[in-house]
């Protein structure tokens, strides 16, 4: 009967998955049209998708708590990873573009990209990006750390933040000095 159940559960997941593949799309499709509401949409829908699944495979444990969770294969478990990664992701260059950008929304995104896919380069970068604006820029500078050392150095756009990120570090850290030695002073005064 357990069989019969995981096969079941199986195929809502791979139908649900399908879903968010096409939400996906259709927020593609958006953005390369420059409607940005409308992808923003099209992937969140996708991510609802993605969130149906998860409750799915989580199912509410008052009906049943002896039950074990229903499981699926680790193939559609990647796949779901990957859709939900690049969905997050998506939605993270969509809110980069819109005005005011929502930095901290953008930081939630990148960092759900980069717990299910650690090795997406644009998710740190992302990342990095939204700490700089953010003016947090230790974080700034260990997500682009990051994104630099998956891309081996050859991202541009990574090196070139890292280096923003570095003069705006010295600037904080000479503010820091000077105001450390002009307390100095005042006491030897």
């Amino acid at each position: 009967m357990a069989a019969v159940e995981s096969c079941a559960v199986e195929a809502v997941v791979k139908e649900k998955l399908s879903q968010a593949r096409e939400f996906k799309e259709k927020g593609n499709e958006h953005f390369k049209q420059q409607q940005i509401k409308k992808a923003i949409k099209s992937y969140h829908s996708g991510l609802l998708y993605i969130k149906g699944i998860n409750q799915d495979l989580n199912p509410n444990k008052l009906l049943g708590p002896d039950d074990p969770p229903p499981t699926i294969s680790k193939e559609t478990k990647a796949a779901l990873e990957v859709v939900s990664a690049d969905l997050h992701n998506n939605i993270a260059a969509c809110l980069l573009k819109q005005e005011p950008v929502r930095y901290e929304r953008v930081v939630e995104c990148c960092q759900e990209v980069t717990t299910l896919q650690p090795g997406n380069v644009k998710g740190w970068y992302r990342l990095g990006l939204a700490y700089h604006n953010l003016r947090d820029f230790d974080a700034a500078k260990a997500a682009l750390k990051e994104a630099n050392q998956i891309a081996e150095g050859q991202d541009m756009a990574v090196r070139k933040l890292m280096v923003a990120v570095d003069q705006e570090l010295k600037k904080e850290n000479k503010k820091f000095n000077d105001m450390f030695k002009n307390s100095l002073l005042a006491k030897k005064t």
